[in-house]
């Protein structure tokens, strides 16, 4: 069974009485492009932050807390392992992809797979919708590197400031550039993408966002790097019926350009700028309030 991280905080009273019953869901993985320190955060230190959600520090669980919500944190590529989360680790941190590909296809697989099983054990508690997120040290880059290919888009036109500012926009351009450069991409071969740039776990979230079109599950997406997941969801299997909705805007160009394609708009813009669940966790926090009003 899968536990959920928070459930040792949790209210003793929480009851099932909720007019809308939802979860947070957290992929968690080292993306070897971090290394070229285009983040905020040190090159492979994902797991530091994973702590602070454990620990009930971060913004999102706190406001979880809060909520008397769950939260469950899959690891499916931390370099470090961290006790506590649901350890379905499939490599310690994706290659660097300015060098060569970021991942094997068979790890790509085999993390769309992880993402539908995630899907499918959390579907037996019935929960009326779910929000994604991720943890990932400059996984926006790998998203910024995926969304351009897939949209055909020039990465000076999709790269935004990140968890680094726009101090580092010109370096990111140039490495998306360069990647590119030495590549052949399908645009069409989402396996491919996911190959080339990573990372695990926005493979993850590709394979949980699919298989909850295909048991009618609402998702709620967190930001940026959700939006590209669902877009890769689409590249798997376009006939799905996704239910997807959004409730904020991030400050990366190339998120206004996912949700389009996605013909998405948020109910309402909150302007976070985060990642890790927060703006996902705001979006059904005001469903309920609109369940409640109703």
């Amino acid at each position: 069974m899968i536990e959920p991280v928070n459930q040792y905080w949790l209210n003793d009273k929480m009851t099932n009485i909720d007019p809308i019953n939802y979860c947070l869901v957290l992929f968690a993985g080292d993306n070897g492009i971090s290394g070229e320190n285009i983040s905020a955060y040190l090159p492979y230190s994902t797991s530091d932050i994973v702590q602070e959600h454990l620990y009930g520090r971060a913004p999102t669980a706190r406001l979880l807390q809060q909520m008397n919500k769950l939260e469950y944190i899959i690891d499916v590529g931390l370099a470090k392992s961290v006790p506590g989360t649901v350890k379905l680790n499939i490599r310690r941190g994706t290659a660097n992809f300015l060098f060569g590909d970021a991942l094997e296809r068979i790890e790509v697989e085999r993390a769309i797979e992880i993402g539908a099983f995630i899907c499918n054990s959390l579907s037996n508690y019935k929960f009326d919708i779910i929000g994604i997120g991720e943890i990932g040290v400059a996984d926006t880059l790998c998203a910024s590197a995926l969304i351009s290919v897939m949209l055909g888009v020039s990465p000076a036109d999709i790269v935004g400031p990140g968890s680094a500012g726009d101090k580092v926009y010109a370096q990111k351009v140039d490495i998306i550039n360069r990647a590119l450069r030495y590549r052949q991409v399908d645009p069409f071969d989402t396996i491919d993408l996911l190959s080339r740039f990573g990372g695990l776990e926005i493979a993850s979230l590709a394979g949980f966002i699919l298989e909850a079109a295909r048991k009618g599950i609402g998702i709620m997406l967190d930001g940026y790097v959700t939006s590209v997941a669902a877009l890769l969801a689409r590249g798997l299997d376009n006939q799905a019926d996704f239910k997807l909705l959004t409730s904020s805007l991030s400050a990366e160009p190339g998120h206004l350009m996912a949700l389009e394609s996605l013909s998405l708009k948020p109910d309402i813009n909150l302007g976070i700028h985060y990642g890790e669940g927060l703006a996902a966790i705001l979006g059904m926090n005001l469903k309920q309030y609109e369940c409640n009003l109703n």
